[in-house]
């Protein structure tokens, strides 16, 4: 397995330590519940506490055929460090962790492996839910290329959204994204072609019970560029709370469009280190 060495150092130090359903999210100035951005692709509009760090980590696996091409993608650990800076106000981390292909064509199998890119950025908190306005904070970022040649974007690539939340009574919430980003993909194995697209994600919650959290969710990217095709895709998934600063998920989506994957799955740990 070829891994960059950049990505297996940091990936050690983020494992070594997506929106948490039916969990109540309280204002930025307290210390809120574990609130989390897995295994939804919905970006929360609440920060992480002042001077915490919270990990969000896990194992993705999709699936997908063309043209008699079957192709398999797992990676781990996908990982997520957040960190309160100050009030409002968290820098982000993110590491694609390992990737492992598997392609079968006409019956035959061939794999490769390495480690992806990494990203960094942050989320600023603008404002409380009141009435009809929604929770909302700002998200930008920037991806690294650091990782290994054939899984990496070889370039940096800029992303920002807004994260909108509301609550539906006292079980339900309903949150959703809207925000735009460059994607850098390999056109013919030597060279890349960036894509400008516009990102949404509109997510429904429940409350099950104070531990237990479910959802549904859409999700895609449509490009700028009108000849290129929009990916649409529909997943759900649950969150189980084992204590206050640890929480389990597990997720499970489709794709809606030509151009996404057939199906695809996760399953991932989030916690907070103590302060």
């Amino acid at each position: 397995m070829n891994l960059n060495p950049r990505f297996v150092v940091i990936s050690a130090l983020l494992a070594a330590n997506p929106f948490a359903l039916g969990q109540t999210e309280e204002s930025p100035r307290e210390v809120p519940e574990l609130v989390t951005n897995r295994p939804d692709q919905t970006e929360s509009s609440v920060v992480v506490p002042v001077g915490s760090v919270q990990l969000e980590t896990g194992w993705g696996f999709s699936r997908n055929g063309e043209n008699g091409v079957r192709l398999a993608t797992h990676q781990f650990p996908g990982t997520l460090a957040r960190i309160g800076v100050v009030n409002r106000l968290e820098f982000r981390v993110g590491s694609s962790g390992g990737i492992w292909e598997s392609t079968r064509e006409a019956g035959e199998r061939s794999s490769t492996s390495g480690g992806g890119d990494m990203d960094i950025g942050a989320k600023l908190y603008l404002w409380e839910e009141q009435g009809w306005l929604p929770e909302s904070a700002l998200l930008v970022g920037l991806s690294l290329p650091v990782g290994s040649k054939g899984f990496s974007s070889e370039t940096s690539d800029p992303s920002f959204r807004m994260s909108l939340s509301h609550t539906l009574g006292n079980r339900f919430s309903l949150g959703y994204n809207l925000g735009a980003s460059r994607e850098s993909l390999p056109e013919d194995g030597s060279s890349f072609e960036s894509l400008s697209v516009f990102n949404y994600t509109a997510v429904l919650g429940m409350g099950v019970t104070d531990r237990l959290g479910a959802f549904v969710e859409f999700f895609g990217d449509i490009p700028f560029r009108a000849q290129e095709p929009a990916s649409h895709l529909f997943d759900g998934g649950i969150t189980f709370l084992v204590w206050k600063n640890l929480q389990l998920d597990t997720s499970f989506g489709v794709g809606l469009s030509e151009s996404a994957e057939d199906w695809f799955a996760g399953a991932g740990v989030s916690f907070r280190l103590p302060r």
